[in-house]
């Protein structure tokens, strides 16, 4: 018997069986935005302009956020539960319940996620490995302002219109307070300075405060009251209206001007894209404020809250894991005139090939290949013994 054959054979049907296996091809490779509305989360492509899938998520998610590691998402809705939802798979798996209803969620570096309770005047802290929940010791007031990022170990978490700040570390439960002069409206964390940039009005302004030593490393006064902000690679990028400011620690200078009065705004995770949510859908752009994409979502799709994916935007390394669809409602050029010399922060090739190879899909597709081909060697192992013993 022609024992290579059989084994060549074999190597070849466990092969098939492992890429055939369903959900091996991880959903996350298609899309590279995740947006919190009425109809659940929804699934965005952002370089096609195109909404992939719907997760349904009720009642309606107010909050959405991912692991560090990219493999799970969190969505919170007005009560004590959040949701997991499994990105290679889109399945939603069972809630995690919380002291008190959350009004926010952010999941900074470490296993720790941490959920805003306003009307405990609290934190949830939940150590995903294990899904243990504590609380944390009071703060100021109701903080419904929270702000985190997967590169960094520490929170921000305010209480809109006051203006106090807190500075959290999840992993040891430690909480510093400081104060600025204004309103607080919005937070972001600056994770290549180590601060958290606050948005105020009364005086409308931008500052950056060091997340260590507390201290306000500059302060940029703004012509209108601000409604959001958040953090480029490049630069701070403020909401006020319909307009969007840059701001480099100095001034802040004319950005670029939406359809609509700016909800909310969240940079992709590479950090040169600015996803910025209005009633009627996203306007997405570049770092130097050019429009790239205009997402149409209303109704039920209309947006409350965004997460980019932790790896690069579509905009930024190209089509990902879609190709441009012909009924692409794509308001601008294609993905390459977004240039950067700089390359994404993670490894999206690497990343996808690790999150596969630890899916339970195809570790079992694996153990059944495994399987076949212990299966095979026992039947050439008898085949040959019996011709043996013929002879």
């Amino acid at each position: 018997m022609k024992i290579g054959k059989v084994l060549t054979s074999s190597a070849v049907l466990a092969t098939l069986m492992a890429l055939m296996a369903p959900n091996a091809a991880l959903a996350n490779g298609v899309g590279d935005l995740y947006v919190a509305s009425p109809s659940g989360v929804l699934e965005v492509h952002v370089v096609t302009s195109t909404v992939i899938s719907v997760i349904p998520v009720a009642p309606s998610p107010q909050s959405v956020v991912f692991s560090p590691d990219g493999r799970t998402l969190y969505a919170s809705t007005a009560g004590p539960k959040v949701t997991p939802v499994d990105i290679a798979t889109l399945e939603v798996q069972g809630s995690l319940t919380m002291p008190g209803p959350v009004s926010s969620l952010a999941f900074p570096a470490g296993q720790v996620l941490v959920a805003a309770m306003p009307q405990r005047r609290s934190l949830a802290f939940v150590t995903v490995h294990g899904g243990a929940v504590s609380e944390s010791g009071q703060l100021p007031g109701p903080g419904n302002i929270l702000a985190g990022d997967r590169r960094e170990a520490r929170v921000a978490v305010a209480q809109a219109g006051a203006n106090w700040l807190e500075v959290v570390d999840p992993g040891t439960q430690t909480m510093r307070k400081a104060t600025v002069p204004g309103e607080i409206v919005d937070l972001a964390i600056d994770r290549d300075k180590g601060a958290v940039v606050v948005a105020t009005r009364n005086p409308d302004a931008v500052l950056l405060v060091d997340l260590t030593s507390l201290a306000t490393i500059w302060t940029v006064a703004l012509s209108g009251t601000p409604d959001a902000v958040a953090a480029l690679s490049s630069a701070i990028v403020v909401g006020t209206g319909k307009n969007l400011w840059k701001v480099d620690g100095k001034s802040a200078v004319a950005f670029a001007t939406t359809r609509e009065q700016i909800l909310a705004m969240t940079p992709s995770d590479e950090g040169s894209v600015i996803h910025v949510a209005e009633d009627s859908g996203i306007e997405v752009f570049d770092s130097a404020g050019k429009l790239q994409r205009t997402l149409e979502l209303n109704g039920d799709r209309a947006p409350v809250w965004m997460a980019a994916v932790n790896r690069g935007s579509s905009l930024f390394v190209g089509t990902g894991g879609a190709a441009a669809s012909p009924s692409s409602k794509a308001t601008m050029p294609p993905a390459s005139v977004i240039g950067t010399p700089e390359p994404p922060t993670t490894s999206t090739i690497v990343d996808t090939a690790t999150q596969i190879a630890g899916s339970a899909p195809f570790q079992s597709a694996g153990i059944v290949g495994l399987a076949i081909l212990f299966l095979c060697w026992l039947f050439i192992r008898w085949y040959d013994r019996r011709a043996l013993r013929a002879r």
